[in-house]
């Protein structure tokens, strides 16, 4: 025999030992062959009508609500630092302390200037007093030297002393009023000043602006500070609430728009908000449009600058046909499903609507009451038996995309 034909007579005899239909050794003959398989061990559940919401899926980034860089409005050395790195601050908490010595000698300045301007005025406005008395007094005198003169009593020289005199004395009341008007155009001037060092003082105090979340301080106590310096104090953020930004693919734009704003968005926390801003255009690179959600976050889950899974529901479909994810199948045909029917499989196409947080929303193919196979699928064949386990535990319908 040649090497070929015993190379091909191993191969039949390892075929022959390793089937169960072959004969030999007083084996019985087809013993086996047509031996056919029991029933499958399967699990089923029923498709049911639920109401499934409709929601777009999306990640977002979690903002403050007002966020306030704290700066100094006067340059100074720092005295005190007030606020704990990472504290909670109401509006109007006490920050930081700075030398206030410079602006109280500012102060008292401008105090004793005031004083004095408002001395000047007052003996302006007595001169003016005393003047007009001495002028009155002047014009009396003149007006009668005149009528004796005009009777030829008196000379002609000392009437007109007496009416020069008395122009004089209008002339100086005059002078006394504008030194008056100077004084009181004075005392305008030390009134700002003052009021502008007594809010210089008050800055070397300076206080929360809002309540929220402060954050590191950048300067300790000894330093100088400088006025309206490029580096922020401190920096508070108002996280209670909160705002997440997020985008999401144009196609849903219309929808969103036709719902309106005060949509229900959830978060990955189970955070729930509103949609309160659409913004007013297109992203063109991206074919996304930005929204914006507010949330209470009142046990602060949401961080300024944490990202975030978010939920946007669109809407909630009433009495829509779900089964469970797992019993969805996919061949060359498209999607189908195993359907138990009396104890036999049933191959059933359908179409997919959308999926739902773990449940399929059938469009077609399957009714209520179906129970379809959610697991031990790979055995099951057109036909086969099925023996159906337990049920196991089924997903919640919440959310969906």
């Amino acid at each position: 025999m040649s090497r070929s034909g015993l190379g091909f007579a191993a191969v039949a005899a390892v075929l022959c030992l390793a089937g169960a239909g072959c004969s030999g050794g007083g084996a019985n003959p087809g013993k086996g062959a047509g031996k056919k398989l029991g029933p499958v061990g399967v699990r089923v559940a029923a498709v049911e009508k639920r109401d499934v919401p409709l929601e777009i899926e999306a990640v977002g980034n979690v903002e403050a609500y007002a966020s306030v860089a704290v700066k100094s409005r006067v340059a100074g050395q720092l005295m005190r630092v007030h606020v704990r790195e990472g504290a909670d601050v109401r509006r109007g908490d006490l920050l930081f302390e700075i030398d206030p010595a410079p602006f109280e000698e500012q102060v008292r300045s401008a105090e004793a200037a005031l004083l004095r301007d408002r001395a000047a005025e007052r003996q302006a406005a007595a001169s003016i007093a005393r003047v007009r008395a001495e002028s009155a007094n002047a014009r009396a005198q003149a007006q009668r030297y005149m009528a004796l003169f005009k009777e030829g009593v008196g000379a002609k020289e000392q009437a007109d002393q007496y009416r020069t005199a008395a122009e004089a004395q209008e002339a100086q009341v005059k002078v006394q009023m504008a030194a008056r008007e100077s004084a009181q155009a004075a005392i305008a001037v030390d009134e700002a000043r003052l009021e502008e060092t007594q809010r210089e003082l008050s800055y070397t105090k300076i206080t929360a602006p809002m309540a929220g979340r402060a954050g590191f301080v950048g300067i300790k106590a000894g330093n100088l500070v400088r006025e309206n310096d490029t580096a922020a104090l401190v920096t508070i953020l108002q996280v209670t609430p909160v705002f997440v930004t997020f985008a999401v693919p144009e196609k849903h734009l219309s929808a969103i728009r036709g719902a309106g704003q005060g949509l229900r968005v959830a978060t990955s926390n189970d955070d729930v908000g509103t949609l309160e801003v659409i913004d007013n255009a297109v992203d063109a690179s991206t074919g996304t449009i930005k929204l914006k959600a507010r949330f209470e976050n009142a046990a602060r889950n949401l961080w300024p600058g944490q990202f975030t899974n978010v939920k946007l529901r669109l809407r909630t479909e009433a009495g829509a046909l779900v089964f469970p994810e797992a019993a969805l199948q996919t061949g060359p045909q498209g999607n189908y499903v195993w359907v138990e029917k009396g104890g036999v499989a049933e191959m059933r196409m359908l179409a997919v609507e959308r999926m739902s947080n773990g449940w399929c929303v059938a469009a077609k193919g399957v009714n209520e009451g179906d129970r379809v196979v959610t697991a031990g699928q790979l055995r099951v064949t057109p036909g086969a038996k099925l023996d159906v386990l337990p049920e196991a535990a089924r997903p919640e319908a919440t959310g969906g995309r």
